[in-house]
């Protein structure tokens, strides 16, 4: 089953659910730098990451910002060397610190105030397709992270 959330509450509750010891990881990060990068994804909505990417993947990829921001993530855009320190999560990344940390940041984002920065790929967005990349991002990262059977079961009966 596609991993799919339709709004920021639906993401927080998936989010919640994510507890040390009921989940895996299918690929290079554990659950711990997944909550890292998207922390740091959120933040740089805000914040303003710098650019980092090459003009050629911002001509060739900004076309695509609509399927971006309301179907998919593209798995294969690399980390620029410029943001990896926003983004790249290190070894030691305490799983408790950045999941807090993640659901704290989406709470700044729901309230910000000002119109966002430009994406560092996609350059402007709307509110709505911000939160549209955030959505699509998150579901592509999320989507490594397993849980156990008894917490799907619970979530699939709203307990």
């Amino acid at each position: 089953m596609k991993l799919q959330h339709s709004n920021l509450d639906e993401l927080c509750a998936h989010i919640q659910l994510i507890e040390r010891g009921n989940h895996s990881t299918t690929k290079n990060w554990n659950a711990a730098q997944i909550f890292f990068h998207l922390a740091g994804a959120f933040e740089g909505s805000m914040n303003q990451l710098p650019s980092g990417y090459p003009r050629l993947v911002r001509i060739v990829v900004r076309p695509f910002r609509w399927i971006i921001t309301r179907y998919r993530f593209p798995p294969w855009m690399p980390i620029p060397g410029s943001i990896k320190q926003n983004l790249a999560p290190p070894d030691s990344s305490d799983f408790e610190e950045q999941k807090s940390r993640l659901l704290h940041v989406i709470g700044l984002f729901r309230e910000f105030p000002k119109e966002h920065p430009p994406h560092p790929v996609l350059g402007a967005l709307t509110r709505d397709e911000w939160i549209g990349f955030h959505l699509r991002h998150c579901e592509h990262h999320l989507s490594f992270i397993k849980l156990s059977h008894s917490t799907r079961d619970a979530e699939n009966t709203g307990e």
